[in-house]
């Protein structure tokens, strides 16, 4: 009885952990939800190992009549679904502190596994609110946003047919990238009047690893030294993707005789970046299933940490010192409404985290490459890489201040427990011992009334 039961904790486990890194959730929270659902069914002997790829998972109640069982569940593909990630946090809080059975939460999983991503419709929508409003924050103007909603549309479409016919990560990247370059250069054709940088890279932005280079970066900072490198080198691919998809196309181009229209990037002061980033972040809502009744409070984030990145640069502070602020200012205010909402923090970052992937610096780098300025184009792409630590640096700077901060609170609360205990042991003693000497017959009274007695 013990074994089958042993094995059925051991399938609910996994499953939860299995749906958690398919939705792109961060290797250390998928093996602590693993580990709280095995020890809340008072199963304390748990070793689990998670990687990119696969689940490795051993139990046993530690009885003399229970066996150890391991089982590993590989992981082939994934997919970033916020709203899944919620939910299963939800469950893992409401499976540790109530007497949910095992077998009623299977059956909150498999609910929560059948939960239908966004119509297309509305992801393109999404993909058309990022191209349209990140494209002022590499100079676009009110036409190329127009135009930059139109590129982003077909990366999208792209990206999916590619997705449904099962192409791996780097074609769907490479395909979608290398569309979305042709588009907008053919669009200079009709229209000339464009700045054709800033198109592409909003076009191309849905492509920008900023989900692998954020789970990457905290899970370096819970120790996962294997899962953080995998997903650096995933981002990597990724913007190697996107880089050659641009290339190709422009490589081409130039070889047919065309050109790039030499356009004045344009302006706009910081407040305006407030409204940039709260749509911004609001397409990257829709386009990787945040919970709906989040959506203004994850955008609002994001146009703060934008505004805030914008203010950086009209200082003369360089984009790493910007994308360094902004991204801190995310982290920040994503752990307080993390911790007030009871929510997973991952899902406050990653929509208003993408938008400070150094794209552009992607772009230039190719670019420069193209023309055979090999130093310049190093010099960029150095720039780049710095730029992408920087934002890693932030996250993983303001989460470990706030676990410091956290537990510090948590010890002078204990402190402050103990010495109220302390204070109500002593009162409660000397109300003891003045209740024991009141009611004993050798008190000074009793003992001035004897002598009197006595005297008599």
């Amino acid at each position: 009885m013990s074994n089958l039961f042993q094995k059925q904790v051991l399938i609910l486990a996994l499953f939860a952990g299995e749906l958690m890194m398919k939705s792109g959730a961060e290797i250390y929270r998928v093996e602590d939800t693993i580990e709280r659902i095995c020890r809340a069914c008072r199963i304390d002997y748990v070793e689990c190992f998670a990687t990119t790829t696969g689940i490795f998972l051993s139990l046993d109640s530690g009885t003399d009549e229970s066996d150890m069982h391991t089982f590993i569940k590989r992981i082939h593909y994934s997919e970033i679904n916020l709203e899944r990630i919620s939910k299963i946090n939800q469950f893992s809080r409401d499976f540790t502190t109530t007497d949910l059975s095992v077998e009623a939460g299977m059956n909150k999983l498999r609910e929560i596994s059948a939960l239908k991503i966004l119509p297309f419709p509305l992801q393109l929508l999404g993909a058309m609110l990022v191209g349209a409003f990140l494209c002022p924050v590499f100079g676009g103007r009110p036409i190329d946003m127009a135009f930059s909603a139109l590129s982003s549309g077909v990366s999208c479409c792209l990206s999916t047919s590619m997705l449904r016919l099962r192409f791996t990560n780097f074609i769907r990247i490479l395909i979608g990238s290398a569309g979305c370059a042709l588009f907008t250069l053919l669009l200079t054709l009709v229209t000339p009047d464009l700045y054709v940088s800033s198109i592409i890279i909003s076009g191309t932005a849905l492509f920008m690893p900023g989900v692998a280079i954020t789970n990457a970066a905290r899970d370096l900072l819970s120790g996962d030294m294997l899962s953080g490198i995998s997903r650096f080198a995933e981002a990597l691919v990724s913007a190697v993707a996107i880089a050659a998809g641009i290339g190709i196309l422009l490589k081409f181009w130039f070889l047919g005789g065309g050109d790039l229209p030499a356009n004045p990037a344009a302006e706009y002061p910081p407040q305006q970046f407030l409204l940039f980033g709260f749509l911004v972040t609001l397409g990257f809502c829709i386009l990787l299933n945040a919970p709906k009744n989040l959506y203004i409070l994850i955008s609002g984030i994001g146009a703060v940490g934008m505004m805030a990145m914008a203010f950086m640069k009209i200082s003369d502070y360089g984009i790493i010192i910007a994308s360094f602020i902004g991204s801190s200012m995310i982290a920040i205010l994503s752990e307080m409404c993390s911790r007030a909402g009871k929510e997973a923090t991952t899902i406050f970052i990653l929509p208003g985290i993408i938008p400070f992937v150094p794209g552009s610096a992607l772009y230039r780098t190719m670019e420069e490459m193209l023309n055979g300025d090999i130093q310049r184009s190093l010099d960029i792409g150095s720039e780049a890489l710095v730029t992408a630590g920087s934002i890693a640096v932030a996250l993983i700077l303001i989460a470990s201040m706030t676990r410091l901060l956290l537990a510090l609170i948590r010890r002078i609360e204990r402190t402050i427990h103990k010495i109220k205990a302390l204070f109500a042991a002593r009162k409660e003693l000397k109300i003891k011992s003045k209740a024991d000497l009141d009611s004993d017959p050798t008190s000074d009274s009793d003992l001035d009334s004897n002598r009197e007695n006595g005297l008599e």
